[in-house]
């Protein structure tokens, strides 16, 4: 089918603490797609804005997800009452994935996917949310590009909250060697 992507079998259905449920993509054949699994760090933020007493309110607010894979942070703050929220890749088949786990928490009325490239400012957001949020999204290069991309999506007043988690598990899984990556700071 030209022009379309196909999104391979989805895996067995998770539930998170928080009652969200999300479907992992199959791996792919053609190419690594980090975002077709649930990571430690997305549930670690999806727990930490459920539960902790330090996170902000999120009802009523905007919010955006940068590299989110499988939504699992947005459609947590999607449950949450918060909204509009846009949960963000640049890959079709994660965008696909995305969609279908809004269905599955029936959040289409309030969580929306959107193609968004870190490279090219030309896919960024022209509406600033009050709140951005990324999940295990710095696995390789230097993180200059999230950065950029996160700097240009906060307005004064926003917020920003990220983590990261690496699993080499997970790794292997998508076909990654299982040694560790350095690990470093990088202030946006």
């Amino acid at each position: 089918m030209a022009g379309q992507w196909i999104l391979l079998q989805c895996r067995t259905e998770i539930r998170t603490d928080e009652g969200v449920v999300i479907f992992e993509g199959s791996p792919h054949k053609a190419k690594v797609l980090y975002g077709n699994l649930l990571w430690t760090g997305a549930l670690a933020l999806s727990k930490f804005f459920a539960t902790s007493s330090a996170a902000p309110p999120v009802k009523g607010r905007s919010c955006l997800e940068l590299g989110a894979g499988t939504g699992v942070v947005g459609l947590t703050l999607g449950s949450m009452g918060a909204e509009p929220v846009f949960i963000t890749d640049n890959e079709p088949e994660l965008l696909l994935l995305m969609k279908k786990n809004i269905e599955a928490n029936n959040l289409s009325d309030r969580v929306q996917t959107f193609c968004l490239d870190w490279a090219d400012g030309k896919s960024f957001m022209q509406q600033l949310p009050d709140l951005v949020v990324a999940a295990d999204v710095l696995y390789e290069g230097d993180g200059s590009m999230f950065c950029h991309a996160l700097a240009k999506h906060l307005r004064i007043g926003a917020e920003a909250y990220v983590a990261n988690h690496h699993n080499p598990d997970k790794c292997e899984e998508v076909g990654l060697p299982r040694r560790g990556f350095p690990s470093f700071e990088r202030q946006c």
